[in-house]
């Protein structure tokens, strides 16, 4: 299309009063037919609608066909049920809740509503939360919370049938009362296999009706008591259920009592965890590397342990070393000196398959550098007869930085994964390089001390074995330092920065579960 005015468009041309008329004129053809194709296009466009909406009404009506022939609605009820079990959480029970399964399962359709509730594999794991009673609620809120998660617990369990069955209860409440919770478990006494308890003591008293015989299948007692008064009586009127006949795997944590009190059957232990109290006077506690060595000596079978070990200066040790032939994992948390305590119970104790090793403490504790050095000679050779050793986990507070620096580098060459809360100079250069055939590293920083410089300058050097890198913040994101991560990632090289999030709510069903803040 040719114009009078093509020299002056696009221009900043201001036309003359003669020349707006001409342009007038001039456009009056190209407004009706610009008029005529808008009126085409609105006819055309109705049609298309018309077309579109018949499609989709057509679509619609196919796809509802199809459906009824799709693969999955032909799948066996076995195989649906072993999908299912796929979609259960592995790392922990079942949480009452319809973000996750079993529950979820129920909601999608009725034919999968009804396999999901008639398949008892499904509901033989769950995690129960005695409410927490808020200060300031309505009144008959925490009665009517507490009533639903005894109706949603029954018929959760009475869905189970007769399979084995891993429960865990967490009790945080203050109250002079025994939880309501625990009692719905005792007639399923018979069926328990796993069974985690962090419960009051009066709670706790409440599970002594139960003999050795009421609990057949018991494989594995996990039990976390708080620090109150009364909690070694209420562990012995458990002693029945401590000496069940398939326990093999025990824990306990939160009472400081005497471990040759605990009736059990130690030779058929697989797994064993005694970290005792905190608190009250750990060193007036008879936990010392002694005892320690008596138990490993009766517990041949033993795979994994982790201990809270206190050890006085000059405290009696046997001279003769305690085979352990099976023990791939230890954990030491150290309440005396480090070097001292871990090096005299270590130098006992012959661990030819261990792989996965932890130590903690405080280096404050440290008498003197006289036991210090002897105790680190002794750890040092210790480690050096690990020829298996792949994990290493240990925290800034564990040793000095001298000290530190001289545990890894005593490390053997097979370590392939480290986590570490660290201080700055952890990952600082040495002339040494230490860990150099890691393969996964874990940060848990409490409060991210370690500059992204120097850890990026740490990752960098590994790269070419390093294989995955998780960094855990316990706090709130201010700054995000995966991008200045990123540019480093290799193919293979897998990276997650996580932070914390705010605390669970009163009522919620994750409580006591190590992912309940994600859940939120």
């Amino acid at each position: 299309m040719s114009s009078p005015f093509a020299s002056l468009l696009g221009t900043n041309y201001c036309p003359k009063d003669t020349e707006i008329v001409q342009i007038r004129d001039f456009l009056i053809d190209h407004l009706l037919r610009l008029k005529r194709l808008d009126d085409e296009i609105a006819v055309m466009r109705k049609a298309l609608d018309t077309i579109i909406e018949e499609r989709d009404t057509l679509k619609t009506y196919v796809e509802a066909h199809k459906a009824l022939i799709s693969p999955f609605r032909q799948l066996p009820v076995d195989i649906i049920e072993a999908i299912f079990l796929a979609c259960l959480p592995t790392h922990r029970n079942c949480v009452m809740s319809a973000r996750e399964a079993p529950v979820i399962l129920g909601r999608i359709c009725r034919p999968w509503r009804i396999i999901s509730q008639s398949f008892p594999p499904l509901w033989s794991s769950l995690h129960i939360v005695e409410p927490r009673r808020p200060y300031h609620a309505r009144a008959g809120l925490y009665e009517a919370k507490i009533s639903q998660r005894q109706e949603v617990a029954i018929t959760w369990l009475q869905r189970s049938g007769t399979c084995p069955l891993s429960i865990s209860l967490v009790d945080d409440n203050i109250d002079a009362i025994p939880g309501s919770l625990v009692n719905l478990l005792i007639p399923f006494a018979p069926r328990w296999q796993e069974i985690t308890l962090s419960v009051p003591s009066l709670t706790l008293k409440t599970l002594s009706c139960l003999t050795e015989n009421d609990v057949p299948l018991l494989k594995d007692l996990a039990i976390a008591q708080r620090l109150e008064r009364g909690n070694d009586s209420a562990l012995l009127s458990l002693s029945p259920v401590l000496h069940a006949p398939s326990l093999s795997r025990f824990s306990l944590s939160g009472s400081n009592i005497h471990y040759s009190y605990l009736p059990l059957r130690l030779s058929h232990l697989t797994a064993l965890t005694l970290v005792g109290a905190e608190q009250w006077g750990a060193e007036n506690v008879a936990q010392s590397c002694q005892i320690f060595l008596e138990i490993f000596y009766q517990c041949s079978q033993l795979r994994t342990c982790t201990l809270r070990v206190h050890e006085r200066p000059g405290e009696y040790l046997q001279d003769s070393v305690v085979e352990c032939p099976f023990l791939h994992t230890l954990n030491l948390f150290c309440t005396s000196s480090v070097l001292y305590t871990a090096g005299r119970l270590l130098s006992r104790l012959s661990v030819p398959v261990l792989q996965d090793f932890e130590i903690y403490g405080d280096w404050r504790t440290d008498p003197s550098e006289a036991y210090n050095a002897s105790g680190g000679d002794s750890l040092w050779a210790f480690l050096a007869t690990c020829a298996r050793l792949k994990f290493i986990a240990t925290d800034h507070a564990t040793f000095s930085k001298y000290r530190l620096m001289d545990f890894l580098r005593n490390l053997p060459p097979t370590i392939q994964r480290f986590r570490i809360v660290p201080s700055g100079h952890i990952f600082e250069a040495s002339p040494d390089p230490i860990l150099p055939v890691l393969e996964e590293l874990t940060v848990d920083d409490g409060h991210f001390v370690v500059s992204v410089e120097v850890l990026l300058r740490f990752i960098v050097s590994r790269i070419p074995t390093l294989r995955r890198v998780d960094i855990a913040v316990a706090r709130e994101r201010q700054v995000d330092i995966l991008p200045a991560l990123q540019p480093f990632v290799e193919p293979g090289l897998k990276i997650s920065v996580t932070y914390s999030t705010s605390p669970p709510l009163p009522f919620s069903p994750w409580q006591g579960l190590p992912d309940a803040q994600s859940a939120l």
